[in-house]
């Protein structure tokens, strides 16, 4: 009996064993695939942000828009900081810090892709592109949050084949997002963008 029951002990204890091995590779995977679909969202916005920004495309707007709907949810917030605009903290900024001049919310992705055509079409730009990097995913059963680093050329494209850009800007900053997963499915349900850097780095002819 004694023997018995020793062996019974080995046995559940090496199943235990066995089962929390074989759980830990599944829940390290699913782990990960949240933290990749959540830094394809924030993918999915810069890729939204340069179709509008490439005069290339036909109704640029209007792609940028559809490619925004592809992440975000409808009434998702959008806000952004300009340099010199201040702000509490770069990542996840608090409005309620700075009330007087904290930035009122851009709600929707269409309405978002409205604002960001009208801060291109100011500036004139016939191209931009926005890398991002350094992502830091913060998972919560089915909520998450990132913060991604964002470097962001913008051009105005110079005179003739070849010649140097009339000019080119570069943005820095940092995107804050808040996102949930919806049956089995990521978005963005919150957007912020703090820029405390946006400079000209290249001018010729009549410059920027």
């Amino acid at each position: 009996m004694k023997l018995e029951l020793t062996n019974l002990a080995v046995f559940t204890a090496v199943l235990g064993l066995w089962l929390g091995l074989g759980m830990a590779p599944v829940a390290h995977a699913d782990a990960r695939a949240d933290r990749d679909a959540v830094i394809e969202l924030m993918q999915c916005y810069a890729r939204g942000t340069d179709a509008i920004g490439d005069t290339s495309l036909p109704d640029r707007r209007v792609a940028g828009a559809a490619i925004y709907k592809e992440c975000f949810v409808p009434d998702a917030p959008f806000r952004v900081w300009f340099p010199q605009q201040p702000f509490d903290r770069q990542a996840f900024p608090n409005p309620a810090a700075h009330p007087d001049t904290a930035p009122k919310p851009v709600v929707g992705p269409e309405a978002w892709s409205l604002f960001v055509e009208g801060v291109f079409g100011a500036k004139h730009y016939d191209f931009t592109q926005h890398l991002l990097g350094n992502y830091h995913v913060k998972l919560d059963g089915n909520t998450a949050r990132l913060t991604a680093l964002l470097n962001a050329t913008h051009v105005r494209s110079g005179e003739g084949i070849g010649a140097p850009s009339r000019c080119v800007e570069v943005a820095n900053g940092t995107y804050s997002i808040q996102a949930k997963k919806v049956r089995g499915r990521w978005w963005i349900t919150e957007l912020n963008l703090t820029v405390f850097g946006f400079n000209a780095v290249a001018q010729s002819g009549a410059g920027c």
